[in-house]
């Protein structure tokens, strides 16, 4: 039979019939015969041939010593030992098949499933099965080889077919490596920072997720999770598209019965895949398989390498993100043909007040400052022309003086610029530089502030860019800074049809490579949107892939659909390479959740929703909803069912006009049974952050039997009820709880359900109360309470992986984060959830985090949002920082800088207590 090059062996066994099939004949823990012996090197790989029972198919089979591949002529099914794992990887659960392939025919497409086949060893670490898709002999066929990589853990897929088939796409790993909910399976898509698919979410769907695509695989790669066993799915075209399924067993099915898979789609230039196993673990041990291979393809070029080209990039590190998004807002119709509308923002010397504000007001050290609209007709329009600057906003001179000024305050400087889209008023106009479809038909773009966009090919956009009035002319009057050109990381790679500039998706990535390259050339630094592996050595920023909107996905439905969690898989294998933040606007008062999740990654908040001209010279206009809401009232029963009652507030941002409080006593049904109205004691435009009573009422409830009332609260005025923060019942009405009389008691019984009030709910922290931003604008309190903590986090942190990520609660809740290793690495601990979660800190014992809690500890710098610190338990969550102003640890540090955010400003450290409204050094000998 022969000996292989690599050590193979070949051997044919011909086995008896038997009633066991699969992986349940012959011998050993998975029935297969062993084939090395223990101490064999992982490259050493065994092929094996068996006829099997039945129809005497063949199985054959490839083994190394950290996998077996086991194969089946008669219906291309397949199973694969997971040695290391302890598992079994299994082809389509539903059908017997390898796959499918969809073949174009008289122009019309015909879908054929792969399913019997000729298996023959093409190499002793190889196995190619040829499928008969065609119908003429000779040129109808299509082989899948499978080779057992070098590694001994993974096995590497391809594809090729006969000439005479015209194949459309390939479909792979046909809903194969499936797992159930009983399997604690999951799925890993890395959409933004990622997800993970649980197998147990009781959602039903197949849904897709094309390469590098808006919200497709941010990288190329797939996970999946099965009872502590990982596999790693990867690949390098952009032309695979990745589809997870998810089906729900028929009612009354035991667990195990709802399943979830993955596939690929691979079109004709894709024609290869990796499939690895890198052993037991989690999503932390697949995304750092996945490092290597990133590496491996060059994406994965740290902060020391681009730092050796350009020192001045570390000014990325801890750098909040600003974005004036429009100065100049033109908005035109459909056509760009008439001018519908014209809104000034921002002049020019108003925008370097607003980095002025931050920076002396503020006491922000580092901001990355964006100025979006800057250009000659304002935000997205007449792109590529975009100079000379908006004389709305005070033109070139203005601009210059502007761009010095914000410079000079210390910030980086980022212009938004756009060379993909172009409108039909533009000067440079022309349909030759348009992107052409199949059909020859123009590719059509947004409709946004300059009217519909027509999307620019990437080949003569570099063209465009490099226009001596273009990005030279720029650089001539703004210098050096970031600069970011918009879309060229996230509207997916594109296809052009015009002969005169052909485009493939490889083609296109290789043009927003050069694009980014020269203005990188040019300004010393760029960024985009979204951001893509692939751009990470030719970028220093990305904005969009840390959340969207204050959410975490563009589609806000999506972790719904998909039952979904995020996971930091983009943070796991790129964190060290490049400096990130989301996009869009979102509301500080409901942004709670949003910091955390940034705690999490380790990465500073973007502000893209900063108010308009200088905002914190004008008091803020009212909110829909006022930053108000009602707390449980304390009781205090003072004779048969008599009692006085001091009705309580959790005030945010104090409203601006008075109102009155109304108290309904109210059945089940909400039928208002006794009232309790009263006029604030101090009126509601004079209350302070924090929390507040409105008045201390005598209650008297008349005898008679056992009752229960509920209480509801509100705001009134004559113009009608307050809407609060909080669940009201549809009349603008707050449940805080219930009183139970039974005789002559009165009890009071809080409501489970209540949300939480402001000082632990969505706008934690855009409190100020006691605190160093609390005679600042509501806005700039959110401001400078995050920055305190995400700036210092990622300036620690931004050259240090990721190394670990780990839910503490079953409900996912609880969620933990490290930076580094050893004695220098930086835990995060954060909670999601409505529980109180207990930490540990050397220096503050225990550590209560009540919901959007959260502890920062790092050797020279910690933060918490917490309950208890150090033995002290506060009435209300306070947020404190420090940080060690020497080289030393905290615990021996000479000199440290406390920041008290807010609430209660006394603080123990080392032994020392310490009370504060804003800042401290505290000094030890």
């Amino acid at each position: 039979m022969g000996v292989g090059r690599r050590g193979g062996m070949f051997r044919a066994m011909q086995q008896a019939k038997s009633n066991e099939s699969g992986l349940a004949r012959g011998c050993g823990r998975f029935g297969w015969r062993p084939c090395l012996r223990p101490a064999a090197a992982a490259a050493v790989v065994s092929v094996s041939l068996m006829l099997t029972d039945n129809a005497g198919a063949a199985e054959r089979e490839i083994e190394t010593r950290f996998l077996r591949f086991r194969w089946t002529e008669d219906t291309g099914a397949y199973a694969i030992e997971d040695k290391e794992g302890g598992t079994v990887w299994r082809s389509n659960a539903r059908q017997p098949r390898f796959g499918e392939v969809t073949l174009r025919s008289g122009g019309q497409l015909e879908r054929r499933p792969l399913a019997a086949c000729r298996l023959a060893f093409t190499g002793d670490d190889t196995l190619t099965a040829s499928f008969r898709v065609g119908e003429a002999p000779g040129t109808g066929d299509l082989r899948v080889t499978v080779r057992a990589g070098r590694d001994g853990r993974s096995l590497d897929w391809s594809w090729a077919a006969d000439p005479g088939l015209s194949v459309e796409s390939v479909r792979l790993l046909d809903d194969a490596l499936w797992v159930t909910d009983a399997e604690q399976g999951a799925v890993l898509v890395p959409v933004r920072e990622g997800i993970l698919i649980p197998a147990d979410s009781g959602r039903a769907f197949t849904h897709s997720f094309d390469t590098y695509a808006y919200e497709g695989c941010h990288l190329a790669m797939l996970g999946v999770l099965k009872q502590g066993a990982t596999a790693l799915i990867s690949w390098s075209d952009p032309y695979v598209r990745a589809e997870v399924t998810s089906v729900l067993p028929a009612a009354g099915a035991d667990p195990g019965s709802q399943t979830l898979a993955p596939a690929l789609i691979l079109r004709p230039s894709a024609r290869s895949f990796r499939l690895a196993f890198p052993g037991r673990g989690d999503h932390v041990t697949v995304a750092q398989a996945y490092r290597d291979v990133a590496r491996e393809r060059g994406w994965r070029v740290t902060w020391h390498d681009k730092l050796r080209d350009n020192p001045d990039r570390a000014r990325l590190f801890g750098a909040t993100n600003f974005k004036l998004w429009t100065l100049l807002a033109r908005r035109m119709n459909e056509e760009s043909s008439q001018e519908e509308s014209v809104r000034v923002n921002w002049t020019f010397d108003e925008a370097a007040q607003v980095a002025e504000h931050l920076r002396h007001d503020l006491q922000l050290d580092r901001v990355l400052f964006g100025l979006g609209g800057w250009i000659h007709r304002g935000y997205d329009n007449q792109h590529p022309d975009i100079l000379p600057t908006a004389p709305e906003c005070g033109g070139d001179a203005a601009f210059v003086d502007c761009v010095q000024r914000i410079k000079r305050a210390g910030y980086l400087v980022s212009l938004h610029d756009n060379y993909q889209d172009i409108y039909r008023d533009s000067p440079s106009w022309d349909e030759r530089l348009i992107m052409k479809q199949r059909d020859g038909k123009l590719a059509v773009g947004g409709r946004w502030l300059g009217g519909r966009a027509y999307l620019i090919c990437s080949q003569p956009a570099l063209a465009l860019a490099k226009r001596p009035e273009n990005l030279p002319a720029v650089h001539r009057l703004a210098g050096d800074g970031p600069y970011f050109i918009d879309t060229t990381y996230a509207s997916g790679l594109q296809e052009c049809f015009d002969p005169q500039h052909p485009l493939t998706r490889q083609d296109d990535l290789r043009w927003k490579q050069e694009l980014s390259d020269y203005a990188r050339s040019v300004f010393g630094m760029f960024g985009s949107e979204c951001g893509r592996e692939w751009a990470i050595p030719h970028a220093d920023f990305f904005e969009g892939l840390a959340g969207v909107s204050g959410g975490y996905f563009h589609d806000a439905g999506l972790l719904e659909k998909l039952g979904g969690v995020v996971v930091p898989l983009f943070e796991l294998v790129y964190r060290d390479c490049i400096a990130l933040y989301g996009k869009y606007g979102y509301d500080p008062n409901r942004a709670a959740a949003y910091v955390l999740h940034h705690l999490v990654i380790g990465r500073p908040l973007h502000h893209h929703n900063v108010p308009s001209h200088l905002y914190w010279r004008t008091p803020p206009a009212a909110p829909g909803v006022l930053a108000v809401a009602p707390l449980p009232p304390e009781l205090d029963q003072i004779g048969p069912r008599t009692a006085l009652v001091s009705w309580l507030w959790d005030i945010q941002r104090p409203p601006a006009e008075d109102w009155r409080v109304f108290v309904h006593l109210t059945d089940d049904e909400g039928k208002i049974l006794r009232q309790a109205d009263h006029a604030p004691q101090t009126p509601t435009s004079r209350w302070r952050p924090g929390r507040i009573q409105s008045a201390l009422t005598l209650l008297d409830l008349p005898a008679g039997p056992d009752k229960d009332y509920q209480v509801r609260v509100g705001l009134f005025r004559e113009s009608g009820r307050a809407e609060l923060v909080g669940e009201d019942d549809g009349e603008r009405r707050y449940q805080v709880g219930r009183l139970e009389v039974r005789g002559d008691r009165i009890r009071w019984v809080a409501t489970p359900s209540q949300r939480p009030a402001i000082a632990g709910g969505t706008a934690s922290f855009a409190r100020g109360d006691h605190g160093w931003a609390e005679n600042l604008h509501p806005y700039d309190r959110f401001v400078k309470n995050t920055h305190e903590v995400l700036s210092p986090l990622h300036r620690l942190t931004a050259q240090t992986p990721m190394t670990r990520h780990r839910f503490l609660t079953a409900d996912r809740a609880v969620q933990e984060s490290m930076f580094g290793e050893g004695e220098d690495a930086v835990t995060v601990t954060v909670n999601f959830g409505g529980s109180v979660h207990h930490a540990r800190h050397p220096l503050g014992g225990d550590v209560a985090l009540p919901q959007f809690g959260f502890l920062v500890a790092g050797p020279r710098f910690l933060a918490f949002h917490a309950s208890t610190w150090d033995g002290v338990s506060y009435p209300q969550p306070v947020l404190f920082t420090l940080r060690a102003e020497d080289d030393l640890p905290l615990a021996q540090s000479r000199a440290v800088r406390v920041f008290h955010g807010f609430g209660d400003g006394e603080l123990r450290f080392r032994g020392r207590s310490v009370a504060t409204n804003n800042e401290v050094i505290l000094a030890f000998d």
